[in-house]
């Protein structure tokens, strides 16, 4: 484990535990930063996780995003670099030595400028796809950057308005000089296969319950179908099928809970024609029937 963060971890944990005093996750005035503190070893739930940093801050955590799972411990930070269906499981924690991180939505903008500022960017590997999903332990400047954002947290407003800008583009920057620098270029260039599957992502995401074609999406986004299935599978470890799945899913499970539907009714919103299909998708993904939803 880096030197640097055994040396600073007392200190992240004095600025953040004194804001979280239970187990849950706390959104805060930083523009996209959230805090986490879990006391217990727990599943989460499966939702549509967009593009985030997390960074382990105490803890172990395994992390499932589409097909693909990781585990990772403090030090580290797992980057996700587009919208996925995930779940997560915190391995260890407790209350007297809780789980605690601090997740950074990702602004492709901000990183996309960025790119552009640095001369010398090597733009090659735009041509390839890469997975969305990437870990490395954070080096000494990116432990000192989260040290410095967890310590603004307890700063005034006119403070954390104007410097967290700064030190999250810091942030940025410095990620951009780990070997994660080879995932963050194609999602945050215009002209890359990865930014091109983004595309198709936010059309399924608006149009997730009609027929899916993918000659379509393929045209859409200008490449063969074969082309597009590779890519996106490489992408998002899931087929353009069964992404859409998630997305009805997912909807469906909101449908459940909090418009009072039946489940026939938020079946056929999302785009079921079978009920026993969308029963038995429904509790393959979330381990119980939609009925016990409601």
């Amino acid at each position: 484990m880096n030197s640097c963060f055994l040396e600073n971890k007392e200190k992240l944990l004095n600025e953040l535990l004194p804001l979280m005093p239970e187990p849950v996750s706390y959104n805060t005035l930083i523009d996209g930063l959230m805090i986490v503190r879990r006391d217990t070893p727990a599943m989460s739930e499966v939702c549509m996780q967009q593009p985030v940093f997390l960074f382990s801050v105490q803890g172990e955590k395994r992390y499932a995003a589409g097909s693909k799972v990781i585990d990772y411990h403090e030090g580290q930070i797992v980057f996700q670099g587009a919208p996925m269906p995930s779940s997560s499981y915190v391995l260890k924690a407790s209350k007297e030595c809780p789980y605690i991180a601090m997740i950074l939505s990702v602004d492709m903008q901000i990183m996309s400028e960025l790119i552009y500022s640095i001369e010398n960017v090597d733009t090659s590997i735009i041509n390839h796809s890469y997975s969305s999903l990437g870990m490395i332990d954070a080096t000494d400047e990116l432990i000192n950057s989260f040290l410095r954002l967890a310590h603004l947290l307890n700063a005034n407003e006119n403070d954390i308005k104007i410097l967290s800008p700064l030190i999250i583009k810091e942030i940025y920057y410095y990620l951009l000089k780990t070997p994660l620098r080879e995932k963050l270029l194609p999602f945050a260039i215009a002209s890359s296969q990865n930014y091109k599957i983004l595309k198709a992502l936010t059309y399924l995401k608006e149009n997730f319950n009609k027929r899916l074609s993918i000659n379509e999406l393929a045209d859409m986004v200008n490449m063969s179908p074969a082309t597009f299935h590779r890519h996106f599978k490489m992408v998002t470890t899931l087929s353009p099928i069964q992404y859409q799945k998630s997305l009805r899913l997912l909807e469906a499970s909101r449908i459940l809970q909090y418009e009072n539907a039946t489940v026939s009714e938020a079946a056929f919103k999302v785009g079921y024609e079978s009920i026993s299909q969308f029963t038995r998708e429904y509790k393959r993904m979330f381990n119980v029937t939609p009925k016990n939803k409601q």
